[in-house]
């Protein structure tokens, strides 16, 4: 039963700030530090067992993050007459990201200095292996100190990378998630890939002022954001900024191993993006980690993508576009069957993660990219992929452009298509931009695939883009259709 704010010793209610399916946020004068206070208690009195502990978790995670500047500030922690757990945090009077860019998107300038401030909050969660697991523009509040400073919040669903504690749920806010945790045929499990996608998709939103995966006008109930993001479909609209929106597109690829290897490299990028635009660089402030006891075994899990056949969406309501802003909570998906040969790898890929002594070489490179990035000829918008260097695994030399890609089709069922293509001089870095002849759809890929919904005919054309953007076929491929 849902109760409403609760009464507590020192404390005089002022008003309500907002809450989602399982809180509510309050704000409270404190009588004894003189000042407005924000609440956080649970809507019921019922709580089980996992429920309040999850929500004492949240104040932990917070306390564990030490005063980094931009964690919102637990003051202190208890239990209200009727017996619920409550928070006591700091009160920030500038609202949320999500109400600020919906009144107006943002500038490039500040987003890339709210990008580098919260990217620090969320590094050093990461070096405590704490993962937040719903980063989103909600979750970023606002002071109105001149000039306003961002502070993340809300570790209600935080967990540990070393200990993997999903329990048996996942914690989800569908528009700003990375497709391997909506794919209900993957276990997949939240780790610093998801965290990348969820933070590339967040920083998009306030430059637009929505989701990058919901575009104005379109059907965006959530089954069509999830077919969006489980498609690779990338966002349309141009960025006032071409740097920032490649590397934009590159945090929110597919592939989690296209993706920045860490939130502290992303913030890089975004720092040398400031440099570039001769704007004031942002300091990255990463608080010290404690000593951690060595865990065995690896620590992040990125899944490969496979993608779903579509479902049929329902039409868009007020009520479903407000249920996109909070948080779900999902049953994982039953553990898939043990294949009897497991199907061998197309390409390979090097390590996830490399030796903390290449850090700073890797760093450097992703700066130097951003500085030369140039955008590539065609529709879409185009991606370039930083990868780790490897071996030529073609027949094709570092200095052979490629040939102009065959593309074959196969109808896999009634509603999908898919595309496999080949040329020479191949890579083992290149990636492929791909449209739909209509131009309706546009994409990268990081492997000679895709899969395309679509029940009737599907007709795509490719180009190959090199690593550094050179050698790239100058005219778009024949179309082939499906």
């Amino acid at each position: 039963m849902t109760q409403g704010p609760p009464e507590i010793p020192h404390f005089d209610f002022r008003a309500d700030i907002g809450g989602g399916g399982f809180a509510m946020v309050y704000r409270y004068y404190h009588r004894v530090l003189k000042r407005d206070v924000a609440v956080k208690v649970p809507k019921g009195t019922d709580l089980s067992a996992d429920l309040r502990d999850r929500f004492l978790a949240e104040g932990q995670s917070m306390a564990e993050l030490g005063h980094h500047p931009n964690v919102v500030t637990v003051y202190d922690t208890g239990t209200a007459a009727d017996g619920r757990p409550y928070l006591v945090m700091e009160y920030y009077e500038g609202g949320d990201l999500a109400n600020i860019a919906a009144r107006s998107p943002l500038p490039v300038k500040q987003v890339l200095d709210i990008g580098v401030r919260v990217a620090g909050a969320i590094e050093t969660a990461h070096e405590r292996r704490i993962v937040h697991r719903d980063i989103k523009p909600a979750n970023v509040l606002m002071s109105k100190v001149q000039p306003p400073q961002p502070h993340l919040t809300d570790f209600g669903i935080a967990g540990h990378l070393a200990h993997g504690e999903d329990g048996g749920q996942v914690a989800l806010s569908v528009p700003w998630s990375a497709p391997e945790l909506l794919d209900r045929t993957k276990r997949a499990k939240a780790g610093i890939p998801t965290e990348v996608f969820s933070f590339g998709a967040t920083l998009w939103h306030l430059l637009v002022g929505h989701s990058p995966f919901m575009p104005p006008g379109a059907d965006n109930t959530q089954d069509a954001i999830e077919r969006r993001i489980l498609s690779g479909w990338l966002p349309t609209g141009r960025l006032a900024s071409a740097d920032l929106e490649r590397l934009l597109l590159r945090a929110m690829a597919t592939d989690p191993a296209a993706r920045p290897r860490s939130i502290g490299e992303l913030a890089v990028g975004l720092q040398t993006i400031q440099r570039a635009h001769r704007f004031g660089v942002t300091d990255l402030v990463l608080m010290p980690a404690p000593e951690l006891e060595p865990v065995a075994g690896p620590v992040i899990t990125a899944p490969s993508f496979a993608a779903p056949s579509p479902a049929p969406s329902l039409p868009t309501t007020k009520r479903k576009q407000e249920e996109l802003k909070a948080t779900l909570v999902r049953e994982k998906p039953p553990p898939p069957p043990v294949p009897v040969e497991p199907e061998p790898p197309v390409r390979l890929r090097w390590p996830f993660y490399v030796a903390g002594g290449a850090a700073t070489a890797v760093i450097v490179g992703i700066g130097l990219f951003l500085l030369s990035g140039q955008e590539k000829p065609g529709s879409g918008p185009a991606v370039t992929t930083v990868a780790d260097d490897g071996g030529n695994q073609s027949a094709g030399s570092d200095g052979a452009p490629p040939g102009k890609p065959a593309i074959t089709a196969t109808r896999v069922d009634a509603n999908a298509v898919q595309f496999a293509w080949n040329y020479s001089s191949q890579q083992a870095t290149d990636t492929f931009s791909w449209r739909t002849s209509d131009g309706a759809r546009t994409g990268v890929a990081t492997e000679p695939s895709v899969r395309l919904d679509g029940a009737k005919p599907v007709c795509l054309q490719v180009k190959v883009v090199r690593k550094d953007g050179s050698n790239a076929t100058a005219d778009w491929s024949q179309e082939t259709c499906g």
